[in-house]
């Protein structure tokens, strides 16, 4: 058998699945796609595959032609003979139009399935088609609807949350700081784990500078701890956090001052 030909062979029977992986893998959940082994990657990518080259092998029969596995056997044999390389010449425009209608669809299919996973929310109510990225489920609000969550919103959806809190303590010089303001996006580590957080509007104090609570049980305004940090990012590394605290919040429109103010989630 030609090893170097037959490799070509099966790579090119297992592009349709790698393809669709890919796609079903895309945007914020595309690091799942790299993480995991090669071997995974191969088996989970054996069904996709055979499926679209079943789907095609049939597919191309109600156009009238046909797929000649005897030349797809004799290339990966130990003598391949000429008269299949010939064939393989005189058809490689349709070759070519049957591979690149598979990996098409293979692809549009994969984004398509992700997309009907993620608006039915399968994700977050069926653990089976939940993604790995766990820090998007709770960067988002989403986990509020895993079946399991101990936290469930009675009031709002996951829909109805506007923007996320973020509360950050970072220890610099032996002295502990948190950092606030509000999400507006995150990056991931090559293994899947959070890497930074981007924050807007942020402000930062040092955490001994708690705000005081009176003797009758109110918290007394600690406004004036904050430094306030200018410019329109704020970007904290994952491997400098200490602790994270994340508070949902929705607008809710008040008639009589006609505008929208901020309340958590319930």
């Amino acid at each position: 058998m030609n090893i170097a030909l037959s490799t070509l062979v099966l790579f090119f029977f297992l592009i349709p699945g790698i393809v669709f992986r890919r796609f079903y893998y895309s945007e914020e959940f595309s690091r799942e796609y790299f993480r995991e082994t090669f071997f995974a990657v191969f088996i989970a990518t054996i069904l996709p595959s055979l499926f679209f080259q079943i789907l095609w092998f049939y597919l191309v029969k109600l156009f009238g032609e046909n797929v000649d596995l005897f030349v797809f056997g004799d290339i990966v044999s130990a003598k391949p003979s000429r008269a299949s390389f010939i064939n393989i010449e005189q058809n490689a425009v349709k070759i070519l139009i049957y591979n690149a209608t598979m990996f098409i669809t293979a692809g549009f299919t994969g984004f398509l399935t992700k997309q009907i996973v993620r608006n039915q929310k399968w994700d977050r109510t069926r653990k089976f088609f939940r993604f790995q990225n766990s820090w998007h489920y709770i960067l988002k609000g989403e986990f509020f609807d895993f079946p399991r969550a101990d936290i469930t919103l009675e009031r709002d959806t996951v829909e109805d949350i506007e923007f996320v809190f973020v509360d950050a303590v970072i220890e610099i010089n032996n002295a502990s700081y948190i950092y606030d303001g509000i999400l507006v996006d995150y990056e991931l580590s090559q293994d899947g784990g959070l890497d930074t957080i981007s924050l807007t509007n942020a402000q930062r104090r040092n955490l001994k500078d708690d705000a005081e609570v009176s003797d009758e049980g109110k918290t007394k305004e600690n406004l004036s701890n904050y430094y306030p940090i200018d410019g329109h990012i704020l970007v904290l590394k994952y491997s400098e956090i200490k602790n994270l605290n994340f508070t949902y919040y929705t607008l809710e429109f008040v008639l009589e001052n006609e505008e929208f103010i901020p309340r958590i989630v319930e």
